[in-house]
């Protein structure tokens, strides 16, 4: 679906109702009746309630301000919603909802679900055939209003009251964070709100008051991803109070209902994939400070501070932030989720740009990749073409890189189509091309392996820019050393692998276990400015 209409039809009547309010209400741009066709359309038979939305609020001049918001939270309505799955047995539908219970936590759900699955006898229960519920085709007109004049009564908070209307649109008046199932949580928090404010105890400080909030939830939700991996969708806040606790983007939603109820104004963030892990990415709340900068905070976890990230060891190559407007001419596809979102890298980062030949027989879109699991994930960013140049732009630095192309639609699936590099701390760019006629050894610091590799025979492998693959070299070690008690003891103790080519990509694989994708650990790079052997 194209997201450029001409007025017509259905939408007929209430384009021109708009152009008669134009005089009182000039907070709408001159293509809102594009963009407004295209929701409305895209609402089917839900096009009646979004017209109530707009015609409750082209009643009085005094609402113009309250019109707007109507109308930019139905115009960049389509491709917004959640994924609903179907419970389901060897034996059939399964239709009672596993995630109920007064806060009895996710262990006490896991063995509710064994038990059931134990007296069927059907296998277990798994979560499948998922539909897209779109928010312009379900939301109801009394959900949204009332999402409105809640927003308009946070937005007059005494940290709120500066915000500009298009902060306001963006970062308070959005009724849902991600992609969360549609809910009533506005004016229940605003009215349970009363803990917050006598914890604040008269500040207005935004930062603080965040983390006030994301201290006090923290008694009530934990991070439970590996419990819930059968679980693909995301909860509701009846449901994360039962299991108290969720991924990151139910955590994000849980505080982030809070925050935008009582006017702080925050954003979600994310990272398709870490720079230096095997586990995919992260989401994370965002706090717009007075400054006009925003904070990072782990849901849940961390409290916001100014002028820090709080990913401890973890580290980023791309950063984006989620926006709920959607830009004018972007094509949608009809039934399917979409999330707008926009590069937020260098705000936290140093970045460089990145120049690379694109091959002659290269036709498709070409991605720089990070080591994230086995192979090479693909990264979203600004690129620019000049002839056959191709330029990445802002990538943060300390983090091995590679260009990449993606084989059969799936990001799992890449190809390397040019040489990897380190961008160094500096941002300085070193090519790493592995040189077989020169055998060298390499000394790693033993406290930096994985301590699943202690006591196990290890070997290493590296990256073989000819083959595409991880190829293994040199000679088995035994690992007689633990990791971790290095650690903790900060001893520095050094293993020595012999006979590997030099100037590679290197890992360490325990040779005793089939390797899959999160077993191969971090890689190794000789480091030419610290001259030293660092993991990434």
């Amino acid at each position: 679906m194209n997201y450029r209409y001409i007025p017509s039809g259905k939408a007929y009547l209430l384009y021109w109702l708009l152009l008669m309010f134009s005089c009182a209400c000039n907070t709408y741009k001159k293509d809102t009746s594009v963009k407004l066709t295209a929701a409305l359309e895209a609402a089917g038979i839900n096009e009646a309630a979004l017209n109530q939305v707009i015609a409750h609020y082209s009643q009085s001049p005094g609402d113009s301000l309250k019109l707007a918001a109507a109308l930019f939270l139905v115009e960049n309505m389509p491709g917004k919603g959640s994924m609903r799955y179907a419970a389901t047995t060897n034996c059939g539908a399964f239709k009672q909802d596993l995630f109920v219970g007064d806060a009895i936590g996710i262990d006490s759900v896991n063995a509710i679900k064994k038990r059931i699955e134990d007296s069927l006898h059907c296998g277990p229960i798994k979560f499948v055939n998922p539909v897209f519920l779109a928010d312009c085709r379900t939301i109801s007109a009394s959900m949204l209003i009332e999402n409105i004049e809640y927003a308009f009564k946070a937005w007059q908070q005494p940290w709120a009251k500066k915000l500009s209307f298009e902060e306001f649109k963006e970062f308070i008046l959005p009724n849902r964070m991600q992609n969360e199932p549609l809910q009533r949580w506005r004016k229940w928090c605003w009215d349970n709100s009363g803990w917050i404010f006598e914890k604040a105890g008269g500040s207005t400080d935004r930062i603080k008051i965040a983390g006030i909030v994301n201290d006090s939830l923290r008694k009530y939700y934990g991070y439970i991803h590996d419990n819930i991996n059968y679980f693909p969708g995301t909860f509701t806040m009846k449901q994360l109070l039962a299991t108290k606790g969720g991924r990151c983007e139910d955590l994000n939603m849980a505080v982030g209902y809070w925050l935008r109820a009582i006017g702080i104004p925050v954003s979600t963030e994310f990272t398709s994939y870490w720079a230096n892990g095997n586990f995919g990415g992260h989401s994370w709340l965002a706090i717009l400070d007075t400054t006009g900068k925003f904070v990072p905070m782990n849901a849940i976890y961390d409290k916001p501070v100014r002028d820090s990230l709080p990913f401890q060891d973890m580290r980023l190559a791309k950063a984006y932030r989620y926006r709920y407007h959607i830009d004018e001419g972007t094509v949608l596809k009809e039934g399917q989720y979409f999330q707008s979102y926009y590069d937020i890298t260098k705000e936290y980062l140093p970045t460089s740009d990145y120049s690379m030949r694109v091959p002659k027989e290269q036709s498709g879109k070409i991605f720089l990749g990070v080591l994230n699991g086995k192979y090479w994930k693909p990264l979203q960013m600004q690129t620019t073409r000049n002839g056959d140049t191709l330029v990445f732009r802002n990538i943060a630095s300390t983090a091995v890189y590679a260009p990449v192309v993606v084989q059969d639609g799936r990001e799992e699936n890449t190809q390397t189509i040019g040489t990897p590099f380190l961008l160094t701390e500096d941002r300085h760019i070193q090519y790493l091309v592995e040189n077989k006629d020169s055998l060298i050894d390499i000394s790693l610091d033993i406290s930096s392996l994985s301590d699943e590799r202690y006591k196990k025979k290890c070997m290493v492998v590296y990256w073989d820019n000819v083959k595409k693959d991880w190829l293994p070299a040199g000679i088995i070690r035994l690992l007689v050393d633990d990791p971790r008690k290095l650690r903790e003891q900060k001893i520095k103790k050094m293993i020595v692998f012999s006979g590997v080519p030099a100037n590679a990509i290197y890992r360490v694989i325990n040779v005793e276990v089939p390797q899959h994708d999160k077993s191969y650990g971090r890689p190794y790079v000789y480091n030419e400015e610290m001259k030293t052997y660092n993991k990434y």
